[in-house]
């Protein structure tokens, strides 16, 4: 094949160039550190790098995502915490105020200051976030959560549905509770049945303790103690109208046993006198603590007045328990749900200084290598520019002068 002398000339003057770009090339991976400058450097290392900035992205967002959900958490825990400490007052003034020597009005200031309580507790309820946000609104964070009228009624304005977060591929976390869930939904009595005085009774009887002792045996009827003479009474199934215990005889203060439930009535019931049992339903802890008002407030004037007067506050008291058990299980609940938040947020940081540690291995300059390779691709320069003078000398007018 014959090189005509232009040729050869094109061919030394796009060698150097081609080294003169590699040099080039050399110099920026070392001065920036990155050994892919342009996709076409390595398409495959940078089409996995690119997946990398993608999933890195996603890790970040959820990261921000886990932040805004435990301080979220952490607003529901200092407002229920603060509503404990309210309600564990209510119980203090309910407790002095069964002391007999009180008198009707040292009981109505006891009642003055639970009323201020009750604010707090709605106030607490309706707690918004540095968004403004109704924190125990459910999904209708714009939404007033809980609103009281002038006889203390409360009513929720919020809704069921929580928010969910997500804070990893395929992974999300409620954000809180809905103010049913927190206040709202809490069996009333012992949690399975409650114990109520006939309206009617004129007896100075009183139940003064129930529960469950064989839930297998535990049927969810309507119940009534029925006395038929001061110290005989009867137990009746009033929902399927059957006699469960029949012509029993009254002891104070002894145990009665029926259908796994276990009960006890001390005092001295008349003759016709009833004590009623039914299963729990949901009571807010409003609804409960404007019971506790107006049993406080009540004017006694007879012994029967008295006894059920007790025997209320006994309830009361037990609804109270009940409340400050649902917020403390709430509470419970949402300090598991951030330690799985922070587990969740250390193996997502675990997975980014991963993918980190892969991407560098992926990008970064073997700076050894590449000076080594400038080295290489200089000494070539030189040679190659070395003998392209040379080769411009080979023309054969030289010879014929």
């Amino acid at each position: 094949m014959r090189i005509t002398t232009p040729e050869l000339f094109n061919r030394g003057l796009n060698g150097i160039s081609d080294l003169q770009q590699s040099i080039f090339k050399y110099q920026q991976q070392i001065s920036s550190g990155k050994r892919l400058l342009q996709p076409s450097d390595d398409p495959v290392a940078a089409a996995q790098e690119l997946t990398i900035n993608e999933r890195t992205a996603s890790i970040e967002q959820h990261a921000r995502n886990s932040n805004l959900a435990g301080l979220r958490m952490d607003e529901q825990q200092n407002a229920i915490s603060s509503s404990m400490n309210a309600l564990q007052r209510i119980r203090d003034m309910l407790v002095a105020s069964r002391n007999g020597s009180l008198t009707p009005a040292d009981l109505k200031s006891n009642a003055s200051e639970v009323r201020q309580r009750l604010s707090e507790l709605v106030s607490l309820a309706n707690t918004r976030n540095a968004s403004g946000e109704y924190i125990f609104a459910g999904s209708a964070v714009t939404t007033q959560a809980y609103s009281m009228d002038v006889n203390l009624n409360v009513s929720y304005n919020g809704n069921q549905t929580t928010r969910e977060i997500p804070i990893a591929e395929g992974r999300t976390i409620t954000e809180g509770f809905a103010g049913n869930q927190v206040y709202g939904d809490i069996r009333n009595g012992n949690g399975t049945f409650v114990t109520a005085l006939g309206a009617t009774n004129t007896g100075t009887g009183r139940l003064v303790s129930d529960s469950v002792v064989n839930p297998a045996a535990y049927v969810a009827d309507n119940f009534s103690i029925n006395f038929t003479a001061p110290n005989t009474f009867d137990v009746v199934d009033t929902t399927t109208g059957a006699t469960v215990l029949a012509a029993q005889t009254y002891v104070d203060g002894q145990a009665i046993t029926f259908n796994g439930i276990s009960v006890s009535i001390t005092g001295s019931p008349a003759a016709t006198d009833t004590f009623t049992l039914t299963p729990s339903q949901n009571q807010s802890v409003f609804r409960t603590v404007k019971n506790a008002i107006t049993t406080l407030e009540t004017t006694l004037s007879t012994d029967a007045a008295r006894a059920a007067w007790s025997f209320t506050m006994d309830r009361n008291l037990a609804d109270v328990d009940q409340a400050m058990e649902n917020l403390n299980a709430v509470r419970t609940s949402l300090g598991a749900r951030q330690n799985a938040l922070d587990a969740q947020s250390q193996t997502n940081d675990d997975l980014k200084t991963q993918l980190a540690t892969i991407k560098s291995g992926l990008e970064d300059t073997d700076i050894t290598s590449a000076v080594s390779k400038l080295s290489q691709q200089t000494n070539a320069l030189n040679a190659a520019q070395a003998a392209f003078v040379r080769v411009q000398g080979l023309s054969l007018f030289n010879y014929l002068r």
